[in-house]
This record gives structure tokens, sequence and C-alpha cells, in this order.
């Protein structure tokens, strides 16, 4: 009976030691992965702007000035960043060439001729590259209308076609007409809308801008940016099927890059509001 309780308390002791061996090791295999995916991942901000305005009244949330914009290239040059376009994420992703040791991205929503009048001179100063994401309906209508107030103005199909060839500007979707707040906001689904027809309505719109841009500028858009931010459970999917290699979200965050395909859908963007600190909003990136 006593070397029967021996035999019992011994293989528990034995058994408990195996269990310990195991969850450490599997507590070092996952510190490990970790680790190695924090080293070869690539930290990457995405700053999100819109319209550049001379006068003060305008200035806030989505509006700022020109000066200030420059203000934000000279200290984002001074902390080592160097700008980077969407085709350069996808060639690092799809062809493993190469990206700057700090990269940042600046993208400039919806397209308009501030965006070219104002701020492309400065990229060229500064040497630096950025994304216009252009609303279809916005382009077709100021096209139609020569209108070239920079209050209000948007980018031409002409201006469009001639940024297409500068080293500065990326062209990218923002959809032809869903920057509505309705029945549907942006991309978001419909209230009790089957798949099929949400799977419909994204395809006319987003697949008919595809197509525009590639017929007035000879060139296809590899990235959707969403309109408000604004997506469903199905919406990636449905992009993914239109060939967009790339998505960029209004979640704010900083993104971390490696060679998953995967890593470049839901790209999240740092809103840059007028009267923040410059310094305050650029070092929470570091």
């Amino acid at each position: 009976m006593k070397i029967k309780r021996q035999f019992t308390y011994k293989s528990f002791v034995n058994l408990v030691l195996i269990f310990v061996i195991i969850a450490l090791y599997f507590n070092f295999s996952l510190y490990q992965t970790a680790e190695v995916r924090t080293n070869s991942a690539i930290k990457l901000p995405i700053v999100m702007y819109h319209h550049f305005l001379k006068d003060s009244k305008a200035w806030g949330k989505y509006v700022i000035s020109p000066d200030e914009f420059e203000m934000d290239l000279v200290y984002i040059k001074k902390k080592g960043y160097t700008t980077v376009d969407m085709q350069d994420l996808i060639n690092y992703v799809y062809n493993d060439i190469p990206l700057p040791e700090k990269p940042i991205m600046l993208t400039f929503d919806d397209g308009y001729l501030s965006q070219v009048e104002y701020i492309l001179p400065i990229l060229k100063k500064y040497n630096c590259k950025a994304i216009i994401s252009i609303v279809g309906i916005y382009t077709d209508t100021f096209t139609e209308s020569k209108d070239t107030c920079l209050s209000y103005a948007y980018l031409s199909w002409g201006r469009i076609k001639d940024l297409v060839k500068s080293d500065y500007i990326e062209i990218q979707n923002h959809s032809y007409d869903l920057h509505k707040i309705g029945k549907r906001k942006g991309v978001g689904k419909k209230f009790g809308e089957t798949y099929e027809k949400y799977k419909q309505a994204l395809n006319n719109d987003i697949l008919y801008m595809q197509n525009l841009i590639e017929k007035n500028v000879g060139y296809r858009p590899t990235t959707f940016t969403y309109p408000f931010g604004e997506m469903s459970d199905e919406s990636e999917t449905i992009l993914k099927d239109i060939g967009f290699l790339a998505t960029l979200s209004c979640a704010e965050g900083v993104n971390y890059i490696t060679k998953n395909k995967e890593d470049l859908y839901k790209l999240k963007r740092c809103n840059r509001p007028y009267k923040i600190n410059r310094e305050k909003f650029f070092d929470r990136f570091d």
C-alpha cells in the first residue's frame, strides 16, 4: 500500500513537471513569434489631410493653411521620415522592394483644387510624395463647370491626368458618388440589404469609378479610400473582388506592415486638424 502511494505521488509530480515544461515552451514560442513580428514589421504612420486655405476663418478640423502644411513637412523631415505612396507599400509587400528606414504617408481626401494649387509646389520643394483620393462626381462636375474658386473647387480630369505623370502625386479611388449620408452612409450596408444587392450597389459606384479613372487618366487605382471611413463586414471582400490591393480607413492609429498582404487593408490614418500642437501630433508616431 505504501509503495502504491509513493508511485502515485511520484507520478503526480512528474505529470506536474511535464505540464510546467510544456507551458514554458509554449510561452517562449509565443514570445519568439511576437518578437519576430515586432522586429520584422515596419511602422507606418499615415496622415490624413483634406482642404488647404489661406483664410483663417475657414480653418478647422478638416482645413489647415498651406503654411502650416509646409511646417509639417519641415518637422517630419527633421525627424528623419521619408514619404512613401501606396505603390511603394505594395511593391514592398508583393515584390520585396525595400521601404525607407522611417516611412510616413501623406493622404489628401476628396480631390480639392487647393491640394494642387497650394500644396504641390510645397511637395516639390521638399521632395515629398502624397496620395490624392478623388470623388468622381466632384471631378465630373468641376470638369464641366470649369469653376476654379479655391474655396470650394475640385480637380478636373485634365488636372488629374497631369498629376498622374508627376513624381509627387498618386491618384486613388474615393468612390464616384458615395459621399452621402442617407439610407447608405459611404460604403455602409443598408438595414436589411441582401449581400447581392449590396455588392451590386458597390460595384455600380466603385467599379464604375475605377473604369472612369482608367478611361480619363490611363491609370487604374490600386487602393480604395473609404468615404467617412464607413465599411461593413462584407465590404473588404467586395473591394478585393473589384481588384483593390489596399484600402485606407479613417480609424486612428499607426500601422505595422509585414510581407502579409492583409496588412495593406483597412490601413489606419490620423486626421491632421488645425490648431493642434505639431510636435504632439507627430511625436506620438515615435
